[in-house]
């Protein structure tokens, strides 16, 4: 199964994750889209490296030594949201937002 990944991209142009991404060290950042490739070409992530997110439909996490990306599923398509490096056991509720309100945003806007 080929899920389409997608970059979520602000009103503005930007792509958070994207960026994010770029700016990381060349073996940290291999190791992302190495996650991210599995991703496409199996459609699913199986821990240690992606989770679903309890309690939250369609949201999901790549999880990439302390880095993680969240990231929503929505027509066939895995659209990476947002992006942090995690400090403590608990996924920060901001990140959560931020990433539910992109996916809204995202699905409002026609996908």
């Amino acid at each position: 199964m080929n899920l389409e990944i997608r970059f979520f991209q602000t009103a503005r142009g930007d792509e958070p994750v994207k960026d994010y991404i770029r700016a990381l060290p060349a073996k940290e950042r291999a190791r992302i889209e190495g996650c991210l490739y599995a991703l496409g070409m199996t459609g699913r992530l199986d821990m240690p490296h992606g989770r679903k997110l309890v309690g939250y439909k369609d949201l999901y996490e790549v999880r990439s030594g302390r880095h993680r990306i969240l990231y929503g599923l929505h027509d066939g398509e895995a659209i990476l949201l947002t992006a942090f490096v995690k400090k403590s056991q608990e996924t920060p509720r901001a990140e959560i937002e931020v990433a539910l309100r992109r996916l809204a945003n995202y699905v409002s806007q026609g996908g």
